[in-house]
């Protein structure tokens, strides 16, 4: 979970280039760590582009990173805007929810 870290600081810029927002989709998409399976990563594109596609697409990761790709690559200025905010958002989320599951090694001390 520290790449996710260093994608928030990416996303953190106010418009970060349409390469690293597609290289940082790429990578958590293809994260086994982030996304064990693939239906999970159905629910990250519905929160993040607001976007559902059919069902043989969530079969490949790659599939599913070449559609999302397009989906990026294509979009206009506010809505790339738009999945940026989305994304640092999850990100966000997603670090503060792996905060509060690690234990800490004096828990059981006190």
């Amino acid at each position: 979970m520290e790449i996710l870290k260093i994608f928030r600081n990416e996303l953190k810029n106010s418009k970060p280039p349409k390469y690293k927002i597609i290289g940082i989709v790429s990578e958590m998409i293809l994260s086994k760590e982030l996304f064990e399976k693939n239906l999970e990563i159905k629910l990250f594109l519905k929160e993040v582009f607001d976007k559902e596609f059919n069902a043989y697409v969530y079969a490949s990761r790659t599939l599913i990173i070449s559609r999302t790709v397009r989906l990026i690559a294509k979009s206009e200025d506010k809505e790339y805007l738009t999945y940026k905010n989305k994304l640092y958002k999850f990100t966000v989320k997603r670090i503060d929810s792996s905060k509060s599951t690690q234990k800490n090694t004096f828990d059981g001390w006190l």
